[in-house]
């Protein structure tokens, strides 16, 4: 091997060595703020879905005022999908402190119970269509009972991420 080859070899490997220790640097350096990041990910994302979730109902409660049981059954399905998916964004989050995991504990079992309020109201429209008014009713007071309490739940979530 000639000098000039040696000194080639030398420098670049001394070249990937450093780069190697710079990247490394770089990912020490990285791990704390992902860490830090985990709880404003967490209230994003639930902001993000109470938002959508507030906006389905709404729809939800017009279409119902109206007079509309099966506009009222299809936005409730839609509810009903929106809610899993919020549940599926939000466990996919990593909290990094003990209120974060408990905020989402909470936020999902929120989730969990708008999931079955959006069933109940898709029932409550469906027995509508069909003139089931006693069935419908007793469907839309589930959904209410369900609704309330995944409201305080998410309530709570949303307290403890501050």
């Amino acid at each position: 091997m000639t000098g000039l080859a040696r000194y080639r070899r030398m420098y670049t490997s001394g070249r990937f060595a450093l780069l190697a220790l710079s990247f490394l640097a770089a990912v020490a350096l990285s791990l704390p703020a992902a860490a830090n990041a985990g709880d404003a990910t967490l209230r994003t994302t639930l902001a993000q879905w109470s938002h959508r979730i507030a906006l389905d109902a709404q729809g939800i409660g017009l279409s119902a005022a109206r007079r509309h049981p099966r506009r009222m059954t299809r936005r409730a399905r839609h509810f009903r999908l929106d809610a899993l998916r919020a549940r599926k964004a939000l466990a996919a989050v990593q909290p990094s402190s003990a209120r974060g995991r408990r905020a989402k504990r909470l936020a999902l079992a929120a989730f969990y119970d708008y999931a079955i309020v959006g069933r109940q109201w898709a029932l409550s429209g469906q027995a509508r269509v069909r003139g089931l008014r006693a069935a419908a009713v007793g469907h839309a007071r589930i959904a209410a009972r369900y609704a309330r309490r995944g409201s305080a739940l998410l309530l709570a979530a949303k307290r403890l991420l501050g």
